[in-house]
């Protein structure tokens, strides 16, 4: 009677288990198609034992122990909540490299698009339009209207230039605000993570339940997290996940250290840094990222969206001194690694090397030693001999492109009385005040991109532009030299490149940016296919099928009926004992 009565535990305990499954069951299933959901799967093992006896062991012998027992059926062992740990790992790997790439390629496709198309007119058009208007001036230089079209041809190019730097600029700023949402949201997902690991350390600290959704939660952060910026990770006893960025701790049991921005004074821009490691009062900053180290995939260097997004805006807004003068190394170590500040360096540099092309072809200048005030100085002068004049036949000869704050010379009288128009050199060189200080050079003296405008001389007068000689004759002497300057050799892209005419500069611009896009979306669509194909291994682990998810819920709820047919068997067993043999 005794094992009839308890038999209906065993039926019972059947019931139990085989419910139990069937409520994970439907969990899966509700959570099909939920992001970040980890498949649970049930794992039954039996229950205690009972022990009804117990022979003695003879240790002299090869007599075994020989225990009757008697079980109490089955129960769910674990609810396992399995995850591949290297999977995940290189999945997050790979992805915050797609998006690194991704990140270069976005900025390279904007690039061109404002190369190909600037207010509705290609800036290549403009360059072809202006070198058109010189060969027309050639062709009659005391024209007014070939003069006229000449200054008309100018200003568009200056207009369209500017218009083209300042597309940069502003991408720029918009890449800037994309880095500060960024940094934000890393800040967030620390945040969350410290958040859930001191939660999931408490739930799982009697070893008596898993915080599952937590951790899953949690996964999910970790993905988004290493799309972001490169993470390593690990898990502590506890249950804690324990984070690293970029090689600095991020994430402890408990804490968040957090990162901040810098923001430049001068530009605006904001550069990651690490807020707890910086020194805010003495403005020393620590980065998050080390642009000193090769961006290359064996380093591990090449992953991350915000490192992407910092690289390719570069650190500040780039001009012609970032290309002019810098070696091979120096210029890929530097504006180089920006394709932002690449092209912004290369357009002023061919806007810069024109302007002054054209200049010292209309006003040129040469070398001079004068006495002034009793001291030698070596200074560059209007070269009054080879100079062209305007149709007035006054020198010296208008520049075609002036500064908005600095003319061109400056008449000084020398010891001896003789005139001078002496130029107002750009201040490029470092120079040292009388404490031995550096001092600060005036930008507004440069050739250069934010300076430029048509000379506001000939916009008034075309008639000012120097193209007739001292006799009042055409300069067909200097007509002959312009004509061929767009197809002189003089320019290159960077310091190591052969050098090309401005015809060619552009489109090698143009084409070198096209080419840079080609290997970014190369890459990033490569890895797109290998973060794809490695998401799918880890759906088959840990993804929820809901054609394997129905299967087992008809085998528990036919292990739930069978239980329940046990105990029937079992209740109408024992009521036959007790009301027919019983009697």
């Amino acid at each position: 009677m005794a094992n009839g009565m308890g038999t209906l535990y065993v039926g019972k305990a059947g019931l139990v288990g085989a419910q139990n499954a069937i409520n994970t069951t439907a969990n899966n299933l509700t959570n099909v198609n939920t992001k970040g959901y980890v498949r649970e799967q049930v794992v039954f093992s039996d229950m205690e034992y009972s022990e009804l006896s117990k022979t003695k062991v003879n240790y002299n012998s090869n007599q075994s122990a020989n225990m009757k027992q008697s079980g109490l059926g089955v129960t769910i062992g674990d609810v396992v909540h399995a995850r591949d740990f290297f999977l995940d790992k290189y999945y997050r790997q790979e992805s915050g490299r797609q998006t690194f790439y991704d990140a270069c390629y976005t900025t390279t496709a904007e690039i061109h698009e404002l190369l190909q198309e600037t207010e509705g007119e290609q800036f290549q058009a403009v360059l072809a339009d202006l070198n058109e208007a010189i060969q027309e001036l050639a062709k009659e230089p005391g024209s007014s209207v070939n003069q006229n079209l000449l200054i008309q041809k100018s200003t568009l190019f200056i207009e369209r230039s500017q218009a083209l730097y300042e597309g940069l600029k502003e991408y720029q700023l918009n890449m800037n605000q994309q880095i500060i949402d960024t940094t934000n949201r890393i800040n967030e997902i620390g945040k969350r993570l410290a958040e859930m690991n001191e939660v999931i350390t408490r739930v799982e600290s009697g070893n008596m339940e898993t915080a599952m959704t937590l951790r899953d939660e949690r996964d999910l952060l970790l993905d988004e997290l290493g799309t972001l910026a490169n993470i390593t990770y690990h898990e502590e006893i506890g249950g804690a996940v324990k984070v690293k960025l970029e090689g600095i701790d991020f994430v402890d049991e408990i804490n968040c250290h957090q990162l901040d921005v810098r923001v430049d004074k001068l530009t605006g821009f904001a550069t990651p840094i690490w807020k707890e490691l910086s020194n805010y009062p003495k403005e020393q900053y620590v980065d998050v990222f080390d642009f000193s180290n090769d961006i290359s995939t064996e380093l591990n260097t090449d992953i991350g969206k915000l490192k992407g997004l910092v690289m390719s805006r570069g650190t500040k807004v780039a001009d012609f001194r970032d290309l002019d003068g810098l070696t091979e190394k120096e210029f890929q170590d530097t504006t180089g690694l920006s394709p932002v500040m690449t092209v912004e360096a290369q357009i002023d540099s061919i806007v810069r090397g024109i302007v002054n092309k054209l200049n010292e072809l209309f006003s040129p200048t040469k070398e001079a030693t004068l006495s002034i005030g009793g001291e030698q100085r070596i200074v560059r002068v209007w070269d009054e001999e080879n100079g062209t004049v305007g149709i007035d036949g006054k020198g010296p000869g208008q520049e075609l492109f002036s500064r908005k704050y600095h003319e061109r010379y400056s008449e000084v009288v020398d010891d001896f009385g003789k005139t001078w128009y002496v130029m107002n050199e750009e201040e490029l060189e470092e120079r040292y005040g009388a404490d031995g200080k550096l001092l600060i050079n005036d930008d507004s003296t440069y050739y250069n991109m934010i300076n430029l405008e048509v000379n506001p001389v000939l916009i008034d007068d075309e008639g000012a532009l120097p193209t007739f000689e001292k006799n009042g004759e055409e300069s067909h002497r200097l007509m002959s030299v312009l004509k061929h300057a767009w197809k002189d050799t003089e320019f290159s892209l960077t310091p190591a490149a052969t050098k090309i005419s401005i015809e060619d500069y552009y489109d090698n611009l143009v084409g070198a940016q096209a080419v840079n896009g080609n290997v970014f979306k190369g890459v990033s669509n490569s890895l797109s296919a290998s973060v794809s194909s490695i998401g799918n291994q880890r759906e088959q682990v840990i993804g929820v099928s809901a054609d394997e998810e129905l299967s087992n819920m008809i085998k528990y709820q036919s292990a739930y009926n069978a239980a329940s047919r046990f105990i029937n068997t079992v209740d109408s067993m024992i009521e036959h004992i007790i009301t027919q043999l019983g009697s």
